[in-house]
């Protein structure tokens, strides 16, 4: 028997042949959970839908079924596209989060405060700079702490950013580097 003596064109049968093929898949027997999140259109994959979506909208042929009212052409098209379109974007933890702002904030408050300790010690003529780095200046002190710190956030975030679970060691060395220099400069006074 062929195709055409029931009534189905070549349109016809290329879907029902689409349907039984991913009906294996798609059936709810099977796992399907998060089938929205494994279905991805490939461009390929949207010029053989887009045909048959077309198809679908405009209702059933008037060769196979003569009688038939045909519905409102964007909304099957709309829905049939939509569900194979539909692909949430991946959950990432967020990288500036509570810790990252806990540990980076702490980590610049204790280098202003480790100016500030230095400067005042170093103008009382009590102490003079430990690191070969840092000028006795005021403004050079906050312009080296200042970049210092913020390449330390920096290295923090991209570590943070890529999963890496070492991403609070920059901030940390840093607060007890400054906290060394806080400590010395209250030993001083």
């Amino acid at each position: 028997m062929r195709y055409e003596e029931v009534g189905v064109n070549t349109l016809q049968s290329s879907i029902l042949g689409l349907v039984l093929a991913t009906g294996t898949t798609l059936c709810p027997a099977q796992d399907t959970t998060n089938l929205p999140e494994r279905l991805t259109v490939t461009p390929h994959l949207r010029a053989f839908l887009e045909p048959v979506a077309g198809t679908l909208a405009a209702g059933p042929s008037s060769e196979s079924m003569p009688t038939a009212a045909s519905s409102s052409s964007s909304e099957p098209a709309a829905a049939f596209s939509s569900y194979f379109e539909r692909v949430p974007a991946p959950a990432h933890p967020r990288t500036i989060d509570r810790n990252y702002l806990l540990l980076n904030g702490l980590h610049l408050g204790m280098a202003m405060f480790d100016v500030g300790m230095t400067h005042l010690c170093i103008s009382d003529g009590q102490c003079r700079e430990g690191n070969p780095l840092m000028t006795s200046s005021l403004s050079g002190q906050l312009s080296i702490s200042l970049a210092l710190t913020a390449y330390g956030s920096a290295i923090s975030y991209r570590l943070k950013k890529h999963g890496s679970r070492l991403w609070w060691i920059s901030p940390v060395s840093g607060t007890a580097a400054h906290i060394a220099g806080v400590a010395t400069g209250f030993a001083h006074r």
